[in-house]
């Protein structure tokens, strides 16, 4: 949810700075299908899959994991698209957190307290958060704890969310995504040049 409130954001400064959408129809995403698969991916494991903890063959950890190689394969084969790398470095961040901890994103109680969603912490340690990709973990026994979702929003902006740096660096990219696609730097006009100077 944090990435759509960032991605919202993005939008709405490349409008005010004068960006129109239809720039956006020039951006080429090759094999960029595969971005829509990945998400879906996501959403089906978040609330569809069952969990497995414990199974040698967690359908949910995988699937999570293919979906990020999913993400960041269109990414490598997009470099040339502004922005894209910063999106492939945040992608990357978060899966390293999540390879470290079983497939899941960590996340700690206090960080959830902070967040306001006391109620999530109050889960088991080792339990997986409903409707997330994450799961409860003490900060002494995640891996990479630095690189897990360890930050959290103003509680004064109403927005109860915890988020990681790597998600951070997505953030990041979609604005310079959004900033130079949809403001596309056009080469100088000399507007006072002489129309006729050609005729001449």
């Amino acid at each position: 949810m944090i990435l759509l409130i960032a991605m919202a954001l993005s939008i709405g400064v490349a409008l005010v700075r004068g960006g129109r959408f239809r720039h956006l129809q020039g951006m080429s995403l090759r094999y960029g299908w595969l971005a829509f698969v990945a998400v879906a991916i996501q959403i089906g494991v978040i609330y569809f899959v069952p969990d497995r903890s414990g199974a040698s063959l967690n359908p949910r950890v995988w699937l999570l994991v293919a979906s990020h190689l999913l993400l960041i394969a269109v990414v490598a084969l997009n470099l040339r698209i502004p922005g894209l790398w910063l999106i492939g470095v945040g992608l990357g961040l978060n899966l390293a957190a999540m390879l470290a901890n079983g497939g899941y994103m960590p996340v700690t109680p206090e960080t959830l307290i902070r967040a306001g969603l006391p109620k999530l912490a109050s889960g088991e340690l080792g339990s997986h958060i409903l409707g997330a990709k994450d799961i409860l973990l003490s900060k002494e026994s995640t891996r990479l704890w630095i690189l897990s979702d360890i930050l959290t929003l103003p509680q004064a902006l109403g927005l109860p969310y915890a988020f990681s740096i790597g998600d951070v660096v997505l953030s990041l990219g979609g604005f310079v995504l959004f900033q130079k696609t949809m403001r596309p730097s056009y080469p100088p006009q000399d507007s006072k040049a002489d129309p006729t100077r050609e005729k001449r």
